[in-house]
């Protein structure tokens, strides 16, 4: 039954793949594929094409150790690894296309197709980004439509495997928060002191995330700031924001991030602190902190790499906590141009009177405990 489930999965995979893949095919001829999934380029860059198409993917094969339960990357993934499914390219595999428009030196568009796992138990495509951009200046811009939520220091590039260092940015900071778009509008203002840049971002907007039992949530009053500082290697982001959602009494959800990133070439290294408070049904508010540090260094195409990461409830609710620990060690091979091999595994401790983040728990499963995790990730871009 087991291996039915997985042919089925990976069967559906594939079909959403091939399906973008032929998107592919017809759309590559109107530009480049040289290119990178980014935000539109700033007015007075030369020679930027009227439009150019790109595209990122990643595919992947983990296996784990909790046999009670199932390790998922958040709990909008109705099925993981573990319980339900040995072996499984759930948590991390997707592929998307991303379209650029640079229709005049001021106004641009993007839009952004991804087909992931999703709450529904299928690899159906969906539109992540889809967003107008008006740059009054070089350093003042305004978009409208779907914008990403810079919530996280990698929240342009979650999605994008080859972006990122590790197989998967750490559980226990990137579940915290669902919301992950915003249908809006946003500024963006850029100041510079000699070779440092800051931009600072209001955003304001609403949103609609259906979780695994097909409710629709609808979070509304959307608004936040979000800044980021650039200087030489390193980057620093912070960010704010609130919410109104339906299925909280009160409505209100807070949350905030800090977060760095140097990285001089040889060597790297990162750091994140998120906190997150929201109600439930009961009236009961809800905070819950998590934090993660990366480093690691380059020998060559090898890049290896370890991760701590962890999740815990501020205070004691009276309720089974969400609480985890992982420490985490892998290495990234960069074998050809836009694409890379990724080995990683995870030891993942759950907290006292915990099952962590797992779900589809095997009702009365002792809590706390400890699992494994082992992920083999193929990332690419085009």
């Amino acid at each position: 039954m087991q291996n039915k489930r997985l042919t089925q999965e990976n069967q559906e995979f594939i079909r959403q793949a091939a399906s973008v893949l032929l998107l592919i095919a017809v759309a590559l001829p109107v530009s480049a594929a040289e290119q990178t999934t980014s935000e539109p380029s700033e007015p007075n860059t030369p020679m930027q094409p009227m439009f150019a198409l790109n595209g990122f993917g990643t595919l992947e094969q983990a296996h784990s150790t909790a046999r009670y339960g199932d390790y998922v990357f958040d709990n909008l993934q109705p099925l993981g690894i573990g319980r339900s499914r040995d072996w499984s390219g759930n948590p991390d595999s997707r592929i998307g296309l991303q379209l650029t428009s640079n229709i005049t030196p001021q106004l641009s568009g993007v839009l952004q197709i991804v087909s992931e796992y999703r709450w529904n138990d299928t690899y159906t495509p969906f539109v992540n980004w889809a967003n107008l951009k008006y740059a009054f200046t070089p350093d003042f811009s305004v978009r409208i439509g779907r914008i990403a939520l810079a919530s996280f220091l990698a929240s342009d590039s979650r999605k994008i495997g080859f972006s990122n260092i590790t197989a998967r940015p750490p559980v226990e900071v990137y579940s915290l928060l669902a919301l992950k778009t915003s249908d809006g509008v946003d500024a963006v203002y850029r100041t510079h002191f000699d070779n440092i840049t800051d931009s600072t971002t209001i955003l304001f907007g609403k949103a609609l995330v259906t979780n695994v039992r097909g409710v629709d949530v609808h979070s509304k009053d959307v608004w936040g700031v979000f800044n980021t500082v650039e200087f030489g290697a390193t980057t620093l982001h912070a960010a704010y924001q609130e919410r109104n959602v339906d299925n909280q009494k009160p409505p209100l959800g807070k949350f905030m991030s800090v977060g760095f990133n140097h990285d001089p070439g040889d060597w790297f290294a990162s750091g994140e602190w998120v906190k997150a408070i929201n109600y439930n049904g009961n009236k009961l508010k809800i905070p819950r902190v998590a934090w993660d540090v990366n480093g690691g260094r380059r020998f060559g195409d090898f890049a290896p790499y370890i991760t701590i990461s962890a999740l815990c409830p501020e205070v004691n609710t009276g309720t089974i906590p969400i609480a985890q620990r992982t420490y985490a060690t892998g290495v990234r091979w960069d074998f050809k141009r836009n694409m890379d091999l990724k080995l990683q595994l995870d030891h993942v401790h759950l907290g006292d009177g915990s099952y962590g983040t797992l779900l589809n728990v095997v009702p009365g499963s002792p809590k706390g405990g400890q699992f494994n995790v082992v992920s083999l990730v193929a990332d690419f871009i085009f």
